[in-house]
């Protein structure tokens, strides 16, 4: 299943699930369609998250009923709804310099971070929940930031608590995945990592554009099939698949839950080459400026858009 979390005419927290309508793409308001055919359904993110399997079922069942009757009545338009955020907002694990493509291309810069390069696990850092904001946002590019550069990344949201010491596979703790555009002020990332850290240029406000959709782990057999692309202003500058990545989505996992990771926890892959800040011979003209449209997709899943102001 294709799940978005929005808020619809009337306000409040809803749970859709996108459905295709001759030939163009609804979503499914659960708490509406379970009201009418007496599905007994959750009807918010968290709420089937955490329901485990049988939640999972129910919603299954309740799209197959949905989807062949078709009722307007319980059908939202995605371009008249304002998106939320996938999962309320929480923090971030974000692998650093995780596809191969990328790590070289940090490799053959002359910038600080050429030399802090990881071998035998993970690299990161944290993305502040507070920095987290749903599609269609606008974000202002900071007073103070001048190198500011684009990411798209998968996130993986977890469905399972996991913890160094679990006993279970961590494949089998990934709920979905969905789309992350993980913004970077350049000039205090590089300033910042030559302390030996990364906070401030990953952490402005709203630098953490994610969504829209969550697609299901059962609707992805490999992932390492799925694949990512970035466009500017329809000008594309990154595309890869997922077969570049170092680190698999159970080793980040695996790695990462020695934080003790909780359900609805989010956790990304890093980002493919193409960024601004390893653009040759000026990287200047690539960074983002205000008036430009971020596009960053993942084929399967859909479209992240951000406007920068």
């Amino acid at each position: 299943m294709k799940i978005a979390r929005y808020q619809s005419v009337g306000g409040g927290e809803r749970l859709g699930i996108a459905t295709r309508v001759s030939g163009r793409e609804l979503l499914i308001n659960v708490a509406k369609a379970g009201a009418c055919a007496n599905f007994s359904v959750p009807t918010t993110m968290m709420g089937l998250i955490e329901g485990g399997d049988s939640e999972m079922d129910a919603t299954r069942e309740l799209l197959s009923w949905a989807s062949l009757r078709q009722d307007s009545m319980w059908m939202d338009d995605p371009s008249s709804v304002n998106w939320l955020t996938p999962v309320p907002k929480r923090s971030m694990f974000c692998a650093g310099r995780n596809f191969g493509r990328h790590k070289m291309e940090s490799m053959n810069s002359d910038t600080a971070i050429a030399s802090q390069l990881h071998s035998n696990f993970p690299t990161g850092f944290i993305k502040l929940g507070r920095t987290l904001v749903p599609h269609m946002s606008q974000v202002k590019r900071p007073a103070d930031v001048i190198n500011f550069d684009y990411e798209v990344e998968i996130a993986l949201v977890l469905g399972k608590d996991i913890n160094a010491n679990s006993d279970i596979d961590p494949a089998s703790a990934i709920f979905g995945y969905t789309i992350f555009n993980d913004l970077s002020a350049r000039e205090w990332q590089l300033s910042e990592m030559q302390n030996g850290m990364i906070m401030l240029g990953k952490n402005f406000p709203d630098f953490g554009p994610i969504g829209p959709y969550i697609l299901t782990a059962d609707e992805v057999p490999d992932p390492t099939e799925l694949v990512l692309w970035l466009k500017v202003n329809g000008e594309l500058r990154q595309h890869s698949d997922c077969r570049d990545l170092i680190f698999s989505f159970p080793e980040l996992v695996a790695f990462w839950s020695r934080f003790g990771l909780t359900v609805g926890d989010l956790i990304s892959t890093g980002t493919p080459e193409g960024v601004a800040l390893h653009h040759k011979p000026d990287p200047n003209e690539w960074y983002l400026k205000p008036g430009d449209c971020v596009e960053a997709g993942v084929d399967g899943i859909g479209v992240l858009k951000t406007f920068i102001v």
